[in-house]
């Protein structure tokens, strides 16, 4: 799987799927809804399976 360095500190940006579906609504919550919308629409496991099978 492609991924983009972030940086020195080993951080890399990396495509989701829906085998990372657990971890997508525990994430960085606040900070990510400074910036859009995503916390409102994944809110629990379900939701993130569905946003991660349509994108």
């Amino acid at each position: 799987m492609c991924a983009t360095s972030l940086g020195d500190d080993g951080s890399e940006l990396r495509p989701l799927g829906p085998w990372r579906a657990e971890e997508l609504p525990a994430r960085g919550r606040e900070f990510i809804g400074q910036h859009n919308a995503l916390p409102d629409v994944v809110t629990d496991l379900e939701s993130s399976r569905s946003f991660l099978q349509a994108s």
